[in-house]
């Protein structure tokens, strides 16, 4: 097996690079029709329109493919599909002689074949008597193949174009025209031909029709068909359809009429239910009014009991007379342990029994006392925050005077508020250490001005230190307090004029000399500049100077006079705020806001000098898993180290680099003046070799290793600004997480408008949900061998009021990124739960809903909560729906996802694994979780009616379901052959297009009612 196993992960490792590969640039796919064959196909002001090249564009994805269409005559359109010199071409009937020489992908429609004749032909005219007439035909179509081959007509009429043959027919130089209905329906209402031709003999052949694929490309056929499941999957497919092909169906136009009659009919049983409802009514209002007294009692216990407020009831002593259900949940106290009791024995710590007593008497004298807010003790021991509103009601009905207490639960607020009081608290603090140490410097500013005015140069600015340099005895003297911190005996002028300068810090020396020269030349008598000096211990300090040169008569300099001030603990000062400023605390690497500055620099430099850069944005695979499981310190042991190895990295590449810490586990690299863009790729590929690496951590006294993705963005191509490219290289890091982590992605411009398009479908979903823009549609679940309805499955359509129907393929991707999924599931289980208490009071009670979930939705917070509430506001049976869920979202944090599944479980909610196969299909999950079933993938039923490798999965995967006791649902039976084959395996039940498509919820409750399904 292991023999087995390695080529096998050796190919899959292979084809899955070969993907990556392939998928940064988009392949173009030459797509060629009909040029006069509508509504499939047609050409109008130079451009190609129909259903077939809609679909197409559906089908080929704009980020992986570039579809190029163009149209011909058929002839030449199937000549050059044999040929190979186009990919694509569709729509073409499947035929047994044509695949030998062309690729089908599934059958996308039935076209049907049919005879017609002028209106107020009396001759009759049939299959056998063909040859009699004169029968027009489209040239080198399969109808002239089917008329000649099949029926045996040898003499007839053969134009190129559908429509020629109908103006043929009008023209009386043909008896009959055989020919597709579809597209004959089509240019008899676009010409109104419908009062001069009729459809005299119809469905005489139905033909399954495919797009060909040429045999060069092999490949295109499981992509097509898996885009083509996809779009009928969402109602993507049906509805394309509708819009081309129903508006010129005569059958569409009675289904109309029968519709509008069932309409009007449904209206008059309505009037009618509703007039004996009101006879009704009445008759029992007097009745009723009897008891409503009782009744509102009931409702008021109801409604007190489930309130999601604590509701109390209590007599003057603080004695607790009722206690309702939230109340029970909030202390963990029942109502039978506390009746009775004292309130304040309870629940008030010791400290403040006092306290509540007094208000007891307080509420007492008021009569109401509302907005009070005090904490309870819970029986776990847990201190809860309440804010109550308490009134006093008295009635002659009542033996004693009684409190009724509503309490709202604030604990959640109350710590909110702590956290922020603490946060304001370190503010604060901070904020005032900022405003002392410029008091202090502003107060250093004011005494040296004051100085400067008082005295003149010298008494101005005595400080720390005065040096005296005199020419023309070459001696230097200095004075002031700190005279004696310099190694002043050092100097000696006399051998060496400049030895003064030894004092000075080896970097700063030229630069001291060099002004000092300068000043010199230019006559000037005011000099400043700033230098490390050293003292006497060997440390360098920070000086700033101020010379005064003095002249003889002859302009040579005499003497010098220089005020040093010491501002060391200025300058570290300094520096440590620019580090603060400036650099990552932890692995002092530059932060976000000096990156952008570098940034800002070097696309300007590129800009002037016409070069080339790029900015590499990594982001730590998975590294919240280091945090989670071994806490942050590891986390941040684990950060220096690897901030190391890149930076020693860096320091060996022959390219200009900048690297920097942007975010928590975000880092970001700049290249600069690069020759080429290779260079970057051969980085990213070392950068990926270093995470990859085991690095040992002393505190966790273990190896780590991670994985990375990156994004690259190039200046000035992607951008000239530093915003652009920031965004630009945020989304290629985005895509390649997308693309599986552990990669790098170069920004493309497909990113941007993709991007934008998820910004404008979020928005939009938003809008949808506050104006319930969402509707269900159902799918029955068939029983086998009986073909009986058991079941219906959930699907949700967004019809938008400005783009109609949107496909779920659009907006479903988008509501996970975003965390929409959460409200919109939540959404679909409350529609879900309405239609089943629809359907029961109509008699089909017995039918199970089957409602998809997302992971995310799964991992919501109080997500079980949610659900038991909707099931308690609906009062449905938990037995009757069943959740399905992916292999992948069970898995995923699959501690939770078991917790989650037991407890809703146990209310009695069935669950299934959908898309069996497609996931992780490991037993041990299968084993563990509280499932009921699985679904098989439409992927495995396709084929299985001629696939034996096909029909052994499937047949595998029943047998091990059914030994797990588990019951095995099929998706996407579109045959009778794949029923019958199904049937023979086993397999429980099923749903497809076989039985139905997804419906409205109007549609399925017929199938419903109607109980099993005929096919």
């Amino acid at each position: 097996m292991k023999k087995r196993l390695k080529p096998a992960l050796f190919v899959l490792m292979f084809a899955v690079l070969l993907w990556q590969v392939a998928f940064c640039a988009q392949k173009t796919i030459k797509f060629q029709v009909d040029k006069k064959y509508p509504p499939f196909s047609y050409e109008a002001d130079g451009r190609v329109y129909g259903f077939t090249v809609d679909l197409a564009n559906m089908i080929f994805e704009q980020d992986r493919y570039f579809l190029q269409i163009s149209s011909d005559t058929w002839e030449n359109v199937y000549r050059r599909l044999l040929s190979g010199e186009i990919d694509i071409t569709g729509p073409v009937v499947i035929l047994e002689e044509r695949k030998k020489y062309i690729l089908f992908s599934n059958p996308i429609f039935t076209r049907h074949v049919g005879i017609y004749t002028k209106k107020g032909f009396n001759r009759k005219i049939a299959l056998d008597n063909l040859s009699s007439f004169k029968i027009g035909v489209l040239k080198a179509d399969y109808t002239e193949s089917l008329l000649s081959k099949k029926l045996g007509v040898k003499k007839y009429f053969a134009y190129p174009t559908v429509e020629d043959v109908l103006k043929a027919l009008l023209a009386g130089k043909i008896d009959a025209a055989f020919t597709t209905q579809e597209v004959a329906n089509y240019f008899i209402t676009r010409n109104n031909y419908t009062d001069a031709l009729e459809l005299k003999v119809k469905d005489i052949f139905e033909v399954k029709s495919a797009f060909g694929i040429s045999k060069k490309h092999p490949e295109l056929v499981s992509y097509v068909n898996s885009r083509l499941k996809l779009l009928i999957k969402n109602g993507t497919f049906d509805q394309l359809y509708n819009n081309y092909f129903s508006v010129y169906s005569p059958y569409y136009y009675e289904r109309q009429k029968n519709q509008i009659v069932l309409s009007i009919l449904y209206v008059l049983i309505m009037v009618f239910f509703a007039s004996s409802l009101t006879v009704l009514v009445m008759i029992r209002l007097n009745r009723r009014l009897r008891t409503d007294k009782e009744a509102f009692e009931k409702y008021a216990q109801l409604l007190a009991s489930n309130a999601n407020v604590i509701v109390l009831t209590l007599n003057l002593k603080g004695e607790i007379i009722y206690f309702n259900k939230f109340a029970e949940e909030i202390t963990g106290y029942k109502a039978e342990e506390v009746t009775g009791k004292r309130w304040v024995d309870i629940f008030i710590p010791e400290y403040k029994r006092e306290y509540i007593q007094k208000l007891f008497s307080k509420i007492a004298a008021e009569k109401v006392v509302n907005g009070h807010e005090n904490e309870i003790i819970t029986k776990n021991g847990d201190i809860r925050w309440i804010l109550w509103n308490n009134t006093v009601v008295e009635h002659s009905y009542l033996n004693e005077p009684l409190i009724i207490s509503t309490g709202l639960d604030i604990t959640q607020q109350k710590k909110t508020q702590s956290l922020l009081e603490e946060s304001y608290e370190e503010i604060e603090q901070t904020n005032q250490e900022l405003v002392n140490a410029l008091e202090i410097l502003n107060r250093q500013t004011e005494i040296l001005n004051a100085q400067q005015q008082r005295y003149k140069f010298i008494v101005d600015n005595i400080s720390d230190s005065i040096m005296e340099l005199d020419f023309k005895s070459r001696e230097i003297n200095f004075y002031g307090r700190q005279k004696d911190e310099f190694d002043v005996e050092s100097i000696n002028l006399k051998e060496d004029h400049i030895s003064w300068l030894n004092l000075y810090h080896p970097e700063d020396r030229g630069k001291v000399l060099d002004r000092i020269q300068k000043a010199l030349e230019l006559k000037e008598e005011n000099v400043e500049y700033e230098a490390r000096v050293k003292d006497r211990s060997g440390n360098f300090r920070w000086i700033y100077t101020r010379l005064k040169i003095f002249y003889d008569a002859n302009g040579k300099p005499e003497k010098i006079i220089g005020v040093n001030i010491d501002y060391t603990n200025k300058k570290l000062y300094e520096q440590r705020m620019e580090q603060l400023a400036y650099y990552d605390s932890l692995t002092g690497l530059a932060n976000r806001k000096l990156f952008e500055q570098k940034l800002d620099d070097f696309i300007e430099e590129a800009l002037k000098a016409d070069k080339m850069g790029a900015v590499i944005l990594i982001d730590i695979d998975n590294f919240k898993d280091i945090n989670d499981l071994y806490g942050h310190e590891m986390g941040d042991e684990y950060l220096v180290s690897i901030c190391k190895k890149i930076d020693e990295y860096l320091k060996t590449l022959s390219q200009k680099s900048f690297f920097a810490r942007v975010g928590g586990d975000e880092f970001a690299i700049i290249l600069d003046d690069l020759t080429r863009k290779d260079d970057v790729f051969m980085v990213c590929s070392d950068l990926k070799k270093i995470f990859e690496q085991e690095i040992y951590l002393e505190k966790a006294e273990r190896e780590f290793f991670t994985t990375c993705s990156m994004g690259i963005s190039f200046y000035p191509e992607d951008g000239t600004s530093t915003k652009e490219i920031l965004r630009n290289v945020d989304m290629a890091l985005s895509q390649a997480k997308e693309n599986g982590k552990n990669d790098f992605q170069i920004f493309m411009p497909y990113m941007l408008t993709r991007n934008l398009k998820k910004i404008e479908i979020e928005k939009s979903l938003r809008k949808a949900i506050e104006d319930d823009q969402f509707v269900l549609y159902y799918q029955p679940v068939v029983d086998l061998d009986t073909l009986q309805i058991t079941g219906v499955e959930a699907l949700l359509r967004w019809i938008s009021p400005q783009k109609g129907m949107i496909s779920p393929l659009d907006f479903i991707p988008v509501a996970e990124e975003s965390g929409l999924i959460v409200k919109i599931g939540e959404l679909v289980i409350e529609k879900a739960l309405k239609d089943i208490k629809v359907w029961e009071q109509k008699g089909a009670g017995n039918i199970s809903v089957s409602i998809n979930l997302s992971a995310r939705q799964l991992r919501a917070k109080h997500f079980e909560s949610k659900v038991l509430r909707l099931f308690e506001k609906y009062r449905i049976d938990p037995g009757k729906v069943i959740f399905e869920i992916t292999e992948s979202g069970a898995v995923e944090n699959f501690d939770i996802s078991l917790r989650i599944l037991s407890f809703l479980c146990q209310m009695g909610i069935k669950f299934l694994i959908d898309d069996f196969g497609t996931g992780y299909s490991s037993l041990i999950y299968l084993r563990r979780l509280p499932i009921g079933g699985v679904k098989i993938d439409r992927s495995f039923i396709s084929d299985i009616a001629y696939s034996k490798e096909s029909r052994s999965i499937v047949e595998g995967i029943i047998l091990m379901a059914h030994k797990l006791d588990l019951k095995v649902v099929a998706e996407g039976i579109e045959t009778k052959e794949e029923l019958d084959v199904l049937r023979q395996m086993g397999c429980d039940s099923g749903q497809g297009y076989l039985f139905s498509k997804p419906v409205p919820k109007d549609e399925i409750e017929k199938l419903i009612l109607q109980g099993r399904i005929l096919i």
